[in-house]
C-alpha cells in the first residue's frame, strides 16, 4: 500500500497531458487538476488510519502482504460486506461524486485475475500476465484508469470499415519483446492522474477483419507517445465554499492517443482474437463486481442529494407541505429501492465452483443500473423544484456576507430556522448538483457509465434470470 503523499510523486513521470491546448508540464501543481489528484491521495491516507485499517485494508494470501480491501477475491458473504463497506467509506469521502475513484478499477483487474483461465483460450503467456499484473496492481496499490469507447465518426459501420480504420486503437507491429499500437480511446476518466490505463473494446461487438482492434491491455501513462487529451475544466479551485463539490471532485475525462505506443507482451492480455475479446468482460464476470462498486457509488449520491433536499425543504419551512413532503417520500423510496439491492446482491450471492470466488447477485444489482440513469435525472429536477428561486437569488459568493452588502443579505435572505448565511450555503451546494458544467457532466455520466440506458433496460428482459420461473408460475396457474 502507499500513502496520498506517494500516490502525488508517482504522477510526476513525464507523462504527456494536454489542458486548454498546452501541455501540462506536472499534473500535480496544475490548478485544474491538483484538486481530484488531492481528493483521491485523502483516499490512500485513509488506508493508513487507525480507525480504517480493518476496514479499508486486508492480509492478502495472494500478495503476501496487506492490500487494499477492494483488491481482496471475496470467497464469502462476509468478504461481501466487506467490500461494501470499503467503498462506502471511500464513496462517503466524495459523497458519490468521484465516480472512478481507485476501487473501480481494482475490482476489474481482481475480476479478471480468478478468471484468469479464461486467457489461457489464447495463450498460457496471455494467463501470466494477467496474473502477473494483478499482483503488480495490489501490491503497489497501483490507481487504474480505464479506456474502452473506440472513436466512431459513422457508428453504423464496424471499426476496420471505418473511413479512417486507423483512428480506431490497433496494433500495428508485432515484435518478439511486444506489441506497437496506435489509434485512439475516448472517454477515458481521471487518466491524466491516474498510474496506468486498461485498454479493451467496449461495446464488445468485433466482427470479421477487426482482428487488429481486438486488444485488451494495460498501458503504464508515462508510456512515449501516450497524449492524453483534457476536456474543458468544470473545477472551481480554492471556492469550497461556493462550490463545495466541483472545487474538489471534478474528475477529468480525456482522450488517450496512442502514437505508435509499445506495450510488451507481458502487460498484454489478449490480442487479435474476436471471439475471446468479445467474450471477455462477460465471461471474466467482470461486470457483476463492477456493478456491486457502482451500486454503492450511487446510494451515497442517492442519500446524499435527498439529505440536501430535505436541508433545503427545512430552511425555506415547505418540509411538511403536500408538494414537497411527496416529492421527499418517492426520494426517501427510491433510495431504499437501490439500498435494498444491495443487499439483495450480496443476501444471494453464489460461490463459483471454477474458481471458488463468491459474486453478488448480478439480476438484483441490475436494479440500479437500470433505474440509476432514470432517477438520477429526476433527483436533480427535484432538487430544483423544491430549491425553487433560492437558487436563482443566491449571491455570486459566500464572502459577499463580509462587504458592505452583508448586513441586508442577512436580514432579507434569511430562512425559515436557517440564516441567511447557512440557506446560501446550501443553495450554493444545490447549484453545484444543479446548476454548474459540473452538474450536468453528472447527469449525463449518469445516464451513460455503463452503457446505451436503452440496452441495459432492454437487456434486464432478456437475460432476466428469473423470467422461466415466473412463467412456471403462470403457465401452473393456467393449467390448474
Amino acid at each position: 500500500m502507499r500513502t496520498g503523499k506517494q500516490f502525488i510523486e508517482s504522477l510526476r513521470d513525464g507523462r504527456e497531458v494536454w489542458l486548454d491546448g498546452e501541455r501540462v508540464k506536472d499534473v500535480t501543481e496544475h490548478p485544474h487538476l491538483r484538486p481530484s489528484i488531492d481528493s483521491t491521495a485523502r483516499l490512500y491516507d485513509m488506508q493508513f488510519e487507525a480507525a480504517h485499517r480493518g476496514t479499508l485494508t486486508v492480509a492478502s494470501a495472494e500478495t503476501g502482504g496487506e492490500i487494499g480491501r477492494t483488491f481482496q477475491i471475496p470467497r464469502t458473504r462476509e468478504d461481501l460486506v466487506a467490500r461494501r463497506q470499503a467503498t462506502r467509506l471511500w464513496m462517503e469521502s466524495s459523497f458519490g461524486f468521484m465516480g472512478r475513484a481507485p476501487d473501480f478499477l481494482n475490482a476489474t483487474i481482481m475480476a479478471l485475475k480468478t478468471k484468469s483461465a479464461f486467457f489461457a483460450r489464447q495463450s498460457r503467456e496471455h494467463q501470466q500476465a494477467v496474473e502477473a499484473y494483478y499482483l503488480h496492481a495490489a501490491s503497489n496499490d497501483i490507481f487504474l484508469t480505464h479506456a474502452l469507447n473506440d472513436p466512431l465518426p459513422n457508428k453504423t459501420r464496424a471499426r476496420h470499415a471505418q473511413e479512417d480504420a486507423g483512428v480506431v486503437l490497433h496494433g500495428v507491429e508485432e515484435t518478439g519483446k511486444g506489441l506497437f499500437v496506435s489509434g485512439a480511446k475516448v472517454v477515458a476518466t481521471a487518466a491524466a492522474y491516474a498510474n496506468e490505463a486498461i485498454v479493451f473494446p467496449m461495446p464488445n461487438n468485433l466482427v470479421p477483419s477487426d482482428e487488429r482492434h481486438a486488444l485488451a491491455a494495460c498501458i503504464p501513462m508515462d508510456t512515449p507517445g501516450l497524449k492524453v487529451l483534457c476536456r474543458a475544466s468544470f473545477a472551481h479551485p480554492g471556492r469550497v465554499r461556493d462550490f463545495p463539490l466541483s472545487s474538489r471532485f471534478d474528475e477529468m475525462d480525456s482522450v488517450l492517443v496512442f502514437d505508435r505506443v509499445f506495450i510488451p507482451w507481458e502487460r498484454v492480455f489478449l490480442y487479435g482474437d474476436i471471439a475471446l475479446i468479445n467474450a471477455m468482460f462477460a465471461t471474466c464476470r467482470v461486470r457483476d463486481m463492477t456493478a456491486h462498486q457502482t451500486a454503492i457509488r450511487l446510494l451515497v449520491k442517492l442519500e446524499f442529494i435527498y439529505a440536501l433536499m430535505v436541508k433545503i425543504a427545512r430552511a425555506l419551512g415547505t418540509e411538511e407541505t403536500t408538494g414537497v413532503s411527496l416529492l421527499l417520500g418517492e426520494t426517501a423510496a427510491q433510495v431504499e429501492i437501490v439500498r435494498n439491492a444491495i443487499l439483495a446482491a450480496e443476501a444471494e450471492a453464489k460461490v463459483d465452483p471454477e474458481n471458488g470466488m463468491i459474486y453478488p447477485d448480478f439480476t438484483a444489482l441490475l436494479v440500479p443500473r437500470v433505474m440509476g440513469p432514470r432517477i438520477y435525472g429526476e433527483f436533480v429536477h427535484r432538487l430544483r423544484r423544491i430549491s425553487g428561486s433560492t437558487l436563482m437569488q443566491a449571491p455570486a459568493s459566500l464572502d459577499d456576507f463580509d462587504s458592505a452588502a452583508g448586513p441586508f443579505m442577512k436580514r432579507y435572505l434569511a430562512g425559515t430556522g436557517a440564516s441567511a448565511e447557512e440557506k446560501i450555503e446550501l443553495a450554493r451546494l444545490a447549484w453545484d448538483i444543479c446548476g454548474t458544467e459540473f452538474g450536468s457532466r453528472h447527469v449525463l455520466y449518469e445516464l451513460f457509465y455503463a452503457g446505451d440506458p436503452d440496452a441495459i433496460m432492454a437487456g434486464m428482459h432478456r437475460g432476466y434470470a428469473h423470467k422461466d420461473a415466473h412463467l412456471a408460475m403462470f403457465d401452473r396457474f393456467m393449467k390448474g
